[in-house]
């Protein structure tokens, strides 16, 4: 499934939404507060509709209460968010990300190695 990108604000309803699994605005207003994110009930209820005509996120009805659940796993999401970043920043040349990483961040010989043994794992 090819959604559009999350902005910051709908990176931090889904971050929520994966860590209650299931849950109400209320809760997932909960999991946000307890990340240091403050947001209105109705704010976080039009972002999950938003979400949900993206792709994002289902629904469904319990009673009276919806019930939202994310659509697409963390991982996933990560793994298209690094996609996009790798094709619209470096070309589609993950080399040019990885030296982008090497260049800009303190990389201590613990990651190194780890990064290393990485892409042995993966035959690299």
């Amino acid at each position: 499934m090819e959604t559009e990108g999350l902005t910051d604000l709908q990176l931090a309803v889904m971050k929520a939404l994966w860590q209650v699994d299931e849950g109400t605005v209320g809760e997932i207003l909960g999991a946000m507060a307890s990340a240091g994110r403050e947001l209105a009930p109705t704010t976080v209820a039009t972002l999950l509709q938003r979400l949900r005509k993206q792709g994002w996120v289902q629904c469904r009805k319990r009673g009276r209460t919806y019930l939202y659940r994310a659509k697409v796993d963390e991982r996933e999401a990560a793994q298209g968010a690094l996609q996009r970043l790798v094709r619209s920043f470096f070309g589609g040349r993950v080399a040019a990300l990885a030296a982008q990483l090497v260049e800009t961040e303190r990389l201590s010989p613990q990651l190194v190695e780890e990064m290393r043994n990485l892409t042995k794992k993966k035959g690299l």
